[in-house]
């Protein structure tokens, strides 16, 4: 008999109907990464087995058969759910959506995978009244999702020197090199693709202490906003445009 293979840790990124009585599910698994499974039965057993496919719910699942689609085989609660309240749900859909439409199928994400468990943590303890509350947890998981898809340039590299960033320096973000010096003639603002050295290495800090001071928050922002653009082209995210019309804002 062929030995089954073993179980691995998972979380639910989306699902949907599937032929009368199943599920299409999207998991996030540190082996596989993104991977899609049948999972067969689920929406007519739903005193046991949908209850328990929800988003935000550590899982240990058996993925069975050799294709790409795979079959859900048994599945364990691996934890205590995590209720998000608020504003941190939309905060929880949004990443998952941008990793169901920016990671490729099958590749092993061990960094990622540990970054999003600890966003789910932080998200469930907010109360979600917020958005502000949101904002540094978000950024360090985008900026983690970034490096792992080869997106984001050292925060900390000047590509002209080939040295570390000055403090007092001044760079433009160049998509293809990375950051290089920029010549600011007197207090001229900021053009939306420039950050001083001070806010990259602080961003820097942030990233690897997950502790954000709040002078540091808008450039990240400003900077994941513009490397997701050019990776989700023209087609909005929906998970932004529910909390729009949810929160207005």
């Amino acid at each position: 008999m062929k030995t089954p293979p073993p179980a691995q840790p998972a979380y639910i990124l989306h699902s949907r109907p599937y032929r009368d009585s199943s599920l299409i599910l999207e998991l996030f698994t540190p082996d596989y990464g993104r991977i899609g499974c049948v999972a067969r039965g689920a929406r007519r057993d739903k005193q046991r087995r949908q209850q328990a496919l929800q988003p935000f719910t550590p899982l240990l699942v058996t993925l069975l058969g050799a294709g790409s689609l795979k079959t859900l085989g048994p599945v364990e609660n691996a934890g205590v759910p995590l209720w998000l309240k608020g504003r941190a749900v939309y905060g929880g859909l949004y990443a998952n959506e941008l990793m169901v439409r920016l990671l490729p199928e099958g590749e092993a994400h061990y960094g990622l995978f540990a970054t999003y468990q600890r966003l789910l943590q932080e998200l469930s303890g907010l109360r979600g009244m917020d958005s502000a509350e949101l904002e540094g947890p978000l950024r360090s998981f985008e900026l983690q999702l970034l490096t792992e898809l080869g997106s984001c340039p050292s925060l900390d590299y000047c590509a002209e020197s080939q040295g570390v960033v000055s403090e007092a320096g001044s760079y433009r973000l160049e998509l293809e090199l990375g950051f290089v010096p920029v010549l600011r003639q007197g207090n001229a603002a900021l053009h939306e693709g420039e950050f001083y050295g001070s806010e990259l290495l602080g961003m820097l800090r942030a990233k690897e202490s997950g502790r954000w001071p709040a002078e540091v928050l808008g450039p990240a922002k400003r900077l994941t906003r513009i490397l997701l653009r050019t990776l989700l082209g023209e087609k909005p995210l929906q998970s932004r445009e529910l909390f729009i019309q949810v929160y207005g804002k």
